[in-house]
């Protein structure tokens, strides 16, 4: 049933209707998983709307630590962004979501626990709506203390499902990174890691080889390379695209060329998603629309992009 009012939905550029079609968001980050106007709601009005074009991750930096950051202080509102994350995925008819919870959010609990009870609380409030499958992230950035203080016990807590890794692609330190990813791969995480956004297959490769990752968020720069997408397709990684961030952020110029084109045709499994709904202002259900509607696929391929985003 789900097939046919997908592509009905594709067809009428209808956005009710393809939201009542079971669809997965596996790159998200829960910081900013909700609409603008509900952050802004609760904030008290207070927070400027995100530019419509941003200069890359500088860009989006600027605006998370100049507008928003300001107003997340206290546990309450670490368990504010993620149920309204989960809750906004639920109205957009995603069945699986893989939100990245930052390991740093620890920090705004006096216990450890009651940062774990808070995650484990929410997901089972809206267990019969939706799979919420937590990921533990963190910016390339963090120190080597924080590594062991606030990864090590989010690993440790059972709570999350996979692991990412974001930042600056200039930062390539990923041997930093070696050891933490195959204790939570012993742990029984899923692998994940920001790579290839705004770099190209060098740096995907060095990522695969090193961190031996399931899942690449975003790697629409592997097109640069046969043998590394060979590699991606061998190895059976996933691709978690982001059509909108890529292009606002500057990583596409034109939509019409956007690489995920090319790694579908290769035989790559990519998915589809939000990133952050809160600067992008599209779900996941928007987003197949706009792909049709650019002539990017028909209907049958995004389907089975659909279908990639549940298992």
């Amino acid at each position: 049933m789900d097939d046919v009012l997908f592509k009905e939905a594709l067809r009428d550029g209808d956005l009710l209707k393809m939201r009542k079609v079971s669809k997965g968001d596996v790159h998200n980050h829960c910081g900013l998983g909700m609409r603008f106007s509900t952050f802004n709601k609760w904030a008290g009005g207070n927070v400027k709307e995100p530019p419509k074009k941003m200069n890359g991750l500088e860009g989006l930096d600027n605006y998370i630590f100049n507008e928003t950051i300001q107003f997340i202080k206290t546990g309450e509102g670490i368990e504010f962004l993620i149920e309204e994350t989960v809750k906004e995925a639920i109205s957009d008819g995603v069945k699986i979501l893989e939100p990245s919870i930052d390991c740093s959010f620890t920090r705004f609990y006096s216990k450890n626990k009651e940062f774990f009870d808070t995650i484990l609380k929410i997901q089972d409030k809206y267990k019969n709506s939706i799979q919420f499958k937590p990921e533990v992230g963190m910016p390339k950035t963090i120190s080597n203390e924080d590594l062991e203080n606030l990864l090590i016990p989010c690993i440790d807590s059972g709570v999350f499902k996979s692991i990412d890794l974001y930042g600056d692609e200039t930062r390539e330190d990923f041997e930093r990174f070696k050891e933490y990813y195959k204790y939570a791969k012993e742990k029984g995480l899923k692998l994940k890691v920001h790579v290839g956004e705004f770099l190209g297959a060098v740096n995907v490769k060095k990522a695969i080889e090193i961190l031996e990752i399931d899942e690449i968020q975003h790697g629409i720069g592997s097109i640069s390379s046969d043998y590394v997408m060979d590699m991606i397709k061998e190895r059976n990684i996933r691709l978690n695209i982001c059509p909108s961030s890529n292009f606002i952020l500057g990583a596409v110029s034109d939509m019409s060329n956007h690489p995920a084109r090319k790694l579908f045709k290769k035989g790559i499994r990519i998915t589809i998603n939000t990133d952050d709904l809160l600067l992008f202002d599209s779900g996941v259900s928007q987003e197949y629309i706009w792909l049709y509607e650019l002539g990017l696929f028909d209907g049958d391929e995004l389907n089975e992009i659909r279908k990639n985003s549940l298992i």
